[in-house]
């Protein structure tokens, strides 16, 4: 992973500040490279002990709250795990494996970035609900 001049306890602070949660630990914290011309940004998942909870995307360069949502219902986890994504992709041993975004068919937006696996088959993309993509299509109307 490459440094920025942002850390990802660094956008925890600045997500809990800009949702004004007193004390808050965030649930995960997740760094999203973008495909696009994007920033890479820090994905900053609240969720309270009751139902509810926040997301941030803080961007990682400049430190700006990019976009932000609260939510009634936490989804736990909120990013599908590693080596579940790896697993579902069939890639035995990937040779790489990062978070990342751009809109498309896949993942419209930034809260649900996709585990972008290079395999020795090339490229997979795996969704939070487990779906594998072989190509980011744009994204089309509606």
């Amino acid at each position: 992973m490459m440094g920025y001049p942002f850390t990802a306890g660094q956008a925890e602070a600045l997500a809990a500040a800009a949702m004004r949660l007193k004390c808050a630990r965030a649930a995960e914290v997740h760094l999203v490279e973008r495909l696009d011309e994007g920033n890479p940004y820090f994905l900053v998942i609240f969720a309270d002990p009751g139902p509810s909870g926040a997301v941030v995307a803080v961007d990682a360069l400049g430190g700006d709250i990019t976009s932000s949502a609260r939510f009634e219902r936490a989804e736990s986890p909120w990013i599908l795990d590693r080596a579940k994504a790896i697993e579902l992709a069939g890639c035995v041993q990937p040779l790489a494996a990062r978070l990342v975004w751009a809109p498309s068919r896949a993942t419209r937006s930034p809260f649900y970035p996709l585990w972008e696996l290079t395999c020795e088959s090339g490229r997979v993309y795996v969704d939070r609900d487990g779906g594998v993509w072989h190509e980011l299509l744009p994204a089309g109307p509606g």
